[in-house]
C-alpha cells in the first residue's frame, strides 16, 4: 500500500483536494440558494468557484501546481508583499474570465440588459 501512495502522492493530493471542493461547492451552493437575486447569487458561488479551484505553480519551476490562494498565502507569509503576488495575479485574471462569462451569460438571457433597460426590445 506504501508502493501506491509514494509513487502517486501528488494525484492522489490533487484528488482529494477536489473532492473536498466538490463538497465545499455542494454546501455553498445550497447556502447561496437563499438569495433571491440570481446576479449576487450566481457573483458569490462564481468567486468560491475561482479562489477553490484555480491552480498555480508552486515554487520556482512549474513542475508542480497547488491552489492559487495557497500560493498566495505562502508566498504574503514568507516573501513578503511586494515578491509574493503570483498567485494573486492568477486569482484576478480567473476573476475577470468569471466576471466575463456571467456578463455573457446575463445578456444572452435578457437581451434588453446590455441597454440598461432590463427588457427587450418591442
Amino acid at each position: 500500500m506504501t508502493d501506491f501512495f509514494g509513487g502517486y502522492e501528488y494525484p492522489v493530493a490533487w484528488a482529494v483536494y477536489c473532492a473536498a471542493g466538490v463538497g465545499c461547492c455542494v454546501v455553498w451552493w445550497k447556502i447561496t440558494s437563499f438569495i433571491s437575486h440570481r446576479g449576487w447569487r450566481e457573483l458569490l458561488r462564481g468567486i468560491v468557484i475561482v479562489v477553490i479551484f484555480t491552480p498555480w505553480y508552486a515554487g520556482e519551476s512549474p513542475e508542480f501546481y497547488a491552489p492559487a490562494i495557497v500560493v498566495l498565502l505562502m508566498d504574503l507569509l514568507l516573501e513578503g508583499a511586494k515578491a509574493g503576488m503570483k498567485g494573486g495575479i492568477a486569482l484576478l485574471f480567473s476573476s475577470f474570465v468569471m466576471l466575463l462569462v456571467l456578463t455573457a451569460r446575463l445578456i444572452r438571457r435578457n437581451p434588453g440588459a446590455a441597454e440598461g433597460t432590463g427588457r427587450e426590445p418591442s
